[in-house]
């Protein structure tokens, strides 16, 4: 075997090794019985980021001009985001707390058959525009890896429209609730990581009362996104291998 081949396989042996041996402690890291593993990476200081995912979520509207079969009536919805995020990690031996920002531009859109209610873009239904939140961060970061809870407020544009006239008539709403979410950052080059993100975004009830019709509509709705993200840390780590 040549020595190039035999250094390969040695890399790829101690990789393997490393992964599990990091899975290992980020799975138990409180039965293990001895004192938390050193942290290797520093992740105290501020970063910014660019995410991208997908949107989906579930509008419900109560009406009491409408039948009692179709009372309420939901339209669900799908689609890209895409945006950017900033923040800030203090870390404590292998705790984390933090705070972030984060915005996306949202494509997401859905349809509903059983109701007049759609889009003026799409003609499918109800959607939201626009997403951002603020949030806490607390996590455990071991070496490279740092999983973490999240939580905070909410912002959504939703756009709405209805074909109770001729004239296609345009709801804009701004809605403000809360988000709960999980995710799972690795650090892979000088000062970037990667991450991937859940969050539950919860929206208060809202009336809308429709222009055409002498009638009001309790509105909910509810809002999941998947996010997949790269961060940049300014913190001057010079930890991880290259």
């Amino acid at each position: 075997m040549h020595t190039h081949s035999r250094r390969s396989v040695a890399r790829r042996r101690g990789f393997a090794v490393a992964v599990a041996t990091t899975s290992a402690i980020i799975a138990s890291p409180v039965l293990a019985g001895g004192p938390l593993p050193s942290p290797a990476v520093a992740w105290t200081g501020f970063y910014a980021g660019v995410h991208g995912g997908w949107g989906w979520g579930k509008s419900e509207f109560r009406d009491p001009n409408n039948s009692p079969a179709n009372n309420p009536f939901s339209a669900y919805y799908n689609g890209p985001l895409a945006g950017g995020q900033l923040g800030y990690n203090w870390q404590q031996g292998n705790y984390v707390l933090g705070a972030e920002v984060d915005g996306s531009w949202s494509f997401t859109r859905g349809n509903t058959s059983t109701s007049p209610i759609i889009t003026a873009s799409t003609n499918n239904g109800v959607g939201y525009t626009a997403l951002a939140t603020v949030t806490g961060r607390a996590g455990y970061a071991s070496g490279q890896w740092f999983a973490y809870a999240k939580g905070g407020g909410a912002y959504a544009r939703m756009e709405l429209s209805s074909r109770f006239t001729p004239e296609v008539t345009n709801y804009n709403r701004e809605l403000f609730g809360a988000v709960g979410g999980v995710g799972l950052e690795v650090a892979f080059l000088r000062n970037v990581s990667a991450k991937v993100e859940y969050n539950a975004i919860f929206l208060p009830t809202e009336t809308l009362h429709w222009v055409s019709l002498n009638t009001t509509s309790e509105i909910k709705h509810f809002v999941q996104v998947v996010k997949a993200g790269i961060n940049v840390r300014f913190n001057g780590d010079g930890s991880l291998p290259r």
